[in-house]
């Protein structure tokens, strides 16, 4: 594997779960074509891993078919927050909108952008004011949040260092976040440039330790039941 290989943001959390899955990983996608996520057969998914896609994909619809209809009247309530989940995330989404009505709807959904070393999907982007944005993340509980923090970082550098997205939603990234729509909490964190550059230097030390070829398997890594 050479120095310059292109990481994905699951590469790089499998990485950090043990080295053994990242390898296996990374094996795995240099055969697989790298874009824009399509609609996934979860049929043979585990299904915790099958149910979060499948909620990703609702939320995102949710916003795409539901959103403007609720607010002009033209979906009912009862015909859209058909579940709990639903309902959880229409009041999160109200307060927002109260909040801040002329910066509400998210810029993007599903955004898949790369640099010259990294690449990701970020779930959501929404605007913060009139000129930055915040990265949205999309969980089913905060027991699943694995390495938050550092997958949020990640997307955060991701988008400060590709051109595309730059060209198509010119915004810094001021803030990261995670929506749980289990229990319709988040988590927030600001994002400075000072916490870029001390993250993409671990990350180019990570990096260095991944082309190592010491992919040893943690004692804890969930592969060690298979």
């Amino acid at each position: 594997m050479s120095n310059d290989f292109n990481l994905s943001k699951t590469e790089f959390t499998a990485y950090l779960d043990c080295p053994l899955k990242f390898y296996l990983q990374k094996e795995q996608h240099l055969t697989t074509k790298e874009g824009p996520r399509e609609n996934q057969d979860t049929s043979n998914h585990p299904a915790h891993l099958a149910r979060g896609i499948k909620w990703h994909d609702r939320l995102t619809t949710f916003y795409q078919k539901k959103a403007k209809g609720l607010l002009a009247g033209t979906i009912s309530e009862r015909e859209a927050l058909n579940h709990p989940y639903y309902q959880l995330f229409w009041q999160q989404e109200l307060h927002r909108r109260a909040f801040d009505p002329d910066n509400w709807y998210p810029l993007a959904f599903e955004y898949y952008c790369s640099s010259p070393i990294l690449r990701g999907k970020i779930d959501r982007i929404d605007p913060l004011g009139p000129s930055d944005c915040c990265l949205v993340e999309y969980k089913g509980s905060w027991e699943n949040r694995g390495y938050l923090y550092e997958e949020l970082l990640f997307y955060a550098l991701l988008v400060s260092e590709s051109e595309s997205f730059q060209q198509e939603i010119g915004r810094p990234v001021s803030q990261v976040a995670c929506y749980f729509y289990n229990t319709g909490e988040w988590y927030t964190r600001e994002v400075s440039p000072a916490d870029l550059s001390s993250f993409r230097e671990y990350l180019v030390a990570l990096r260095s330790e991944m082309v190592s070829g010491n992919w040893a398997r943690k004692i804890n890594c969930s592969l060690s039941s298979q």
